[in-house]
């Protein structure tokens, strides 16, 4: 195996590794979340959304890190536009919540599985995904 395919497949296993810590995480905030939210002058429509979006989110960072865990283990999973449409996730949600929220350590996490997965999608050797599960 070339030393460019085992980077790559480490970048986008790392890049998934991340992002299911990260939703990990962020899911350990849903207690105070909803805490925080019982005092609050929310309608029952606003806190049931709050709450649900808030394990949404935590749900979406699993499959998407769980995509990448899986091509770096089986390349043919899913070639490089696959990669890189499900590469805008972690992109985007760093781009967001550093525009909403700050900087902090979900958006640094967040912005390094974005940086693997394109460093991955780089380094990849020419891989055509097929429907054979990835043997």
């Amino acid at each position: 195996m070339k030393n460019s395919t085992v980077t790559s497949r480490s970048a986008l296993g790392a890049a998934g590794i991340i992002m299911v810590i990260t939703a990990g995480l962020h899911a350990l905030g849903y207690g105070p979340l909803t805490r925080e939210l019982s005092g609050s002058s929310l309608g029952s429509f606003w806190l049931a959304g709050v709450k649900a979006l808030w394990l949404v989110f935590s749900m979406h960072l699993v499959v998407v890190g769980a995509l990448f865990i899986a091509a770096a283990i089986a390349p043919r999973i899913a070639g490089r536009v696959v990669l890189s449409i499900a590469g805008l996730v972690p992109a985007g949600d760093t781009l967001m919540l550093i525009a909403f929220v700050g900087v902090f350590i979900g958006t640094i996490l967040l912005g390094v599985a974005a940086v693997l997965v394109y460093v991955g999608v780089a380094l990849r050797s020419d891989v055509v995904a097929t429907n054979s599960g990835g043997t």
